[in-house]
């Protein structure tokens, strides 16, 4: 049995058909384009309160170009008439908005594996109904393994080739949720685990991991910590645990052979970089022995939402510094200053917050696991290049360095890195 995850191109379904034979499983997720035309039919009817009727016969069309049978036109005509119903009436309701993109989008996803079923002639599965999360009550939800395992193992059945909706899931109480940064990815790795596949393969709009034809499973989960890797490390850790491989694939194709996670090794080090970061930077006299500090900083930034990329800290405990998305540095700094503002147990008179356009250049690779030099060797590079480093780390596992640089210094670093 083999485990494949595609992201679904109107110009590609015939090859992603041609792909799906007896004994695959087939996990289908949206592409970009699709899901920005949904999100811009939500944002127009929820925030401008404005009609979406274009966007959605827009949508409409869309589907309908990959396949022109009477019964997918149908389905397609009343799933977006679905849509159009819902978002109208989520007008007037008080329901976040969240929960509004997680609906809109899981039928996204249903309507593109419907697409794939109808060349593949399979049986289809809405992901919906395999992805279980539980809900603590305060709008965090937690994947259920459990319940998910049971269901999976219980409608995962069949000789046939089988076609599932990816990316989202359901509480308990039955709302859809979204699974997870990519649930797609994750929801194949998790299926290939429970069912114990041969191989799994993620076919993806990039050309595998950096070109490189093999990568461990730990390098594997470094490069998808960047921003710009076509799957998150989420997806990883299920197929690590259960020893199957993973082969990345680019879905435009068809000479790249594709890369290879596994226990193996890398054949080189590889070097990624992140843009449009900021790095934030608290420091001061008043952080100095204070029990809790990092934790209350970082629990701030988590209840504002903000993900954190970058973690700094001098054994001085006179400084924090940590980088995050530029689009959310306004509520980074709103959540900490009324950390310090609004909490009676940090009289913080002297401490700063300061905030400044960064990239971050990681180089990653298991060759660079107890080869004395390495850091020498990146930090000299950039320094013989005049390229001044604002902040660095390295994890105890000696797989990557990661050095902050000004943003317009990423492109030429990360050049010198190569």
């Amino acid at each position: 049995m083999i485990v494949k995850a595609f992201v679904l191109k109107q110009h590609s379904i015939g090859k992603i058909a041609g792909l799906i034979g007896p004994g695959t499983i087939a996990v289908i997720r949206p592409q970009r384009t699709i899901e920005g035309m949904f999100r811009e039919a939500i944002r127009k009817t929820i925030q401008e309160k404005k009609s979406a009727l274009e966007d959605l016969e827009a949508i409409q069309q869309y589907f309908l170009s990959m396949s022109i049978t009477p019964a997918y036109k149908e389905l397609v005509e009343s799933t977006v008439d679905t849509v159009s119903t819902y978002l109208r009436e989520a007008m007037y309701v008080q329901t976040s908005a969240t929960a509004i993109e997680d609906y809109v989008m899981a039928k996204c996803a249903r309507l593109c594996a419907e697409a794939v079923n109808q060349h593949v002639q399979g049986k289809l599965l809405d992901g919906t109904e395999l992805m279980i999360c539980t809900s603590d009550g305060k709008g965090e939800q937690h994947f259920d393994w459990t319940a998910s395992e049971r269901q999976i193992k219980a409608r995962c059945k069949g000789e046939g080739p089988l076609v599932i909706s990816g990316g989202y899931g359901r509480l308990t109480s039955g709302y859809v949720v979204r699974v997870g940064k990519d649930g797609a990815h994750l929801m194949a790795a998790l299926i290939a685990a429970v069912l114990k596949a041969d191989t799994i393969e993620f076919h993806v709009e990039a050309h595998g991991v950096e070109g490189l034809s093999a990568i461990t499973y730990d390098e594997a989960a470094h490069y998808c910590a960047s921003a710009r890797a076509p799957f998150s490390s989420s997806a990883i850790w299920p197929a690590k645990n259960a020893g199957i491989p993973i082969l990345v694939k680019d879905i435009e194709d068809d000479i790249f052979e594709g890369t290879l996670i596994s226990t193996g090794s890398a054949h080189k080090t590889a070097v990624l970089s992140d843009k449009d970061l900021d790095l934030i930077t608290v420091y001061g006299t008043g952080l100095l022995g204070r029990v809790g500090m990092s934790g209350a900083i970082f629990s701030a930034l988590a209840a504002a939402g903000v993900n954190v990329r970058f973690i700094a800290q001098t054994s001085s405990e006179y400084s924090i510094s940590f980088a995050i998305r530029s689009e959310e540095k306004e509520r980074a700094l709103t959540a900490i200053r009324g950390l310090f503002k609004d909490n009676p147990l940090l009289p913080l008179d002297d401490v700063v917050v300061l905030g400044q356009a960064v990239g971050i250049v990681t180089v990653f690779g298991s060759r660079m696991r107890n080869l004395p030099g390495t850091s020498a060797a990146v930090y000299d590079a950039l320094g013989a290049a005049g390229i001044n480093i604002i902040a660095s780390a390295q994890g105890g596992e000696e797989l990557s360095i990661s050095v902050v640089v000004a943003a317009q210094d990423v492109d030429k670093a990360a050049g010198l890195l190569q």
